[in-house]
């Protein structure tokens, strides 16, 4: 059997203590994307979501969390802007080194247990 051409793909998600999800990639893209395009509604749209998906998504994450994540400013005729805030910017990047390390070693443990050359003995 040849093993050569083998990768993992891995999707780290967070959960409560009562098992609901409340972070993972997509959350991960939409606050990116607001970073990015400086409001909720144009990350949103940006993402192919709906707005109250988008905005039920973050009021979510952040009561989970008990910060907020996103400033809100509301605009007149020009519209509103969004922002991330210090602890959004924190959590993503403490996001980002857990999938980070947790790939890596998903590769590292996929090259021990199925070398390049087939499968051989497994320890």
């Amino acid at each position: 059997m040849n093993t050569s051409g083998m990768r993992t793909k891995i999707r780290v998600t967070l959960m409560t203590g009562e098992n609901e999800k409340f972070y993972g990639p997509g959350v991960q893209d939409l606050l990116s994307q607001i970073r990015t395009q400086g409001s909720v509604k144009d990350a949103c749209e940006a993402m192919g979501m709906s707005y109250s998906k988008g905005r039920r998504i973050l009021k979510h994450a952040e009561a989970v969390l008990g910060c907020t994540l996103v400033e809100r400013r509301q605009g007149g005729a020009t519209g509103g802007s969004a922002y991330l805030t210090p602890d959004a910017e924190d959590f993503m990047k403490r996001y980002e080194a857990l999938t980070e390390s947790v790939d890596a070693y998903a590769k590292e443990r996929l090259r021990e247990l199925f070398p390049a050359g087939g499968l051989g003995p497994m320890y």
